[in-house]
């Protein structure tokens, strides 16, 4: 028996998973959105959360704080056929564990909750048989021995075209435990593997470059912790015959200054071709400082400020004072998370000179066979 809570939209919907759940002794507690689903997990406790596509602003911010907020919470999707391609989306960032395509018969529904128990069962005798720090280095090492680590590349398309500049590389696992980016990152900050991670990393965006169109650049996400290995052009050999065409993304929530060495290296690497982007302008406290310190070439405005920014004049302002403050450093701005035309074009009004996101292109990855 699981006990399960249960987020759907449609009361109809809601009562008929209730009685699929009810018939196998699930205890259940369904509620009817994303408000109501935070305060259940503040209150009880779950197994597993069970959560409809068609909740208030769409299924993918829920999952991540139940994430966030339950890191063993096994997490299920119910999608429509229609959206299959956000299913995947979803599981590839590790915000679900499993999706279910609707419709879908109750041995279906059945079948994923016991796979998702059986999951968090062999989650918990991991977690319980090792210290923390060798603990997330098996973990880590089991991605890098089952090739269960890859690469998903999205579009970041100028301003009034269709056509894209570049590629922003994105990690994706598919490790029962380090589900997503934040956890494989987090495993190896946790056993200070940061350095292998940027080997790999950089490796397979090196194998990557010629399926894409001569002369396209990649963005690829940088932790901070890597500037400050010793070998740290070692770190970056692959890729040193095309750093013209890299950007190193570097988020304003991992300062340089944290780590020794790292400002100094940083600007060896710029010298020999890479450039630098600031990822998630907004999204913390130290963005100004931050642009100051690395002079970048490309400002990345976090999709918090982009999500409905043509509702919200405040917002717009933002994007307008970003903008002038690209055109005055002669760096681009590029607005991140557009998932509609009219955010897509009021981001364009305000300022930003390039866009990223699901309206202009989803994420693709491909696996390597392990």
């Amino acid at each position: 028996m699981a006990r399960v809570l249960l987020v759907d939209n449609s009361e109809q919907s809601r009562r008929s998973l209730l009685r699929v759940l009810d018939a196998s002794s699930h205890a259940v507690v369904p509620v009817g959105g994303a408000a109501e689903a935070i305060a259940a997990i503040e209150t009880r406790d779950f197994d597993v959360a069970v959560v409809g596509d068609d909740i208030e602003g769409g299924p993918s911010e829920l999952l991540a704080r139940l994430r966030d907020r339950r890191p063993s919470f096994m997490r299920l999707l119910l999608v429509s056929r229609d959206r299959r391609e956000q299913a995947q989306a979803v599981e590839s960032a590790g915000l679900a564990h499993r999706s279910l395509l609707r419709p879908f018969q109750a041995e279906s529904l059945e079948h994923e909750i016991a796979a998702l128990m059986l999951t968090a069962e062999h989650i918990r005798r991991v977690v319980n048989a090792q210290p923390e720090a060798d603990l997330n280095d098996r973990l880590f090492q089991e991605c890098l021995d089952g090739k269960r680590l890859a690469l998903a590349w999205q579009p970041i398309v100028p301003v009034g075209t269709t056509t894209p500049f570049a590629y922003e590389l994105l990690l994706r696992s598919r490790h029962p435990v380090l589900r997503g980016p934040l956890d494989v990152v987090e495993a190896v900050e946790r056993c200070d593997r940061v350095h292998d991670l940027g080997r790999v990393v950089n490796r397979m965006a090196a194998e990557l470059l010629p399926r894409f169109e001569p002369g396209a650049t990649l963005f690829i996400n940088t932790h901070s912790a890597q500037f400050a290995d010793p070998q740290v052009l070692a770190t970056f050999e692959p890729l040193l015959p095309v750093a013209q065409r890299v950007v190193l993304e570097i988020t304003e929530r991992a300062p340089l200054s944290d780590f020794h060495g790292a400002e100094a290296a940083l600007r060896d690497l710029t010298a020999l071709g890479f450039r630098i982007a600031v990822d998630d302008i907004g999204s913390g406290y130290n963005s100004l400082s931050v642009l100051a310190e690395l002079q970048p070439a490309y400002i990345k405005a976090d999709m918090g400020i982009v999500r409905n920014v043509h509702l919200d004049p405040r917002k717009q302002r933002l994007i307008q004072l970003l903008g002038s403050f690209a055109n005055a450093t002669d760096s681009l701005l590029i607005a991140e998370g557009v998932e509609n035309v009219e955010e897509l074009d009021c981001v364009a009004k305000f300022g930003a000179h390039m866009v990223q996101g699901y309206h202009l292109g989803r994420p693709v990855v491909e696996w390597a066979e392990g």
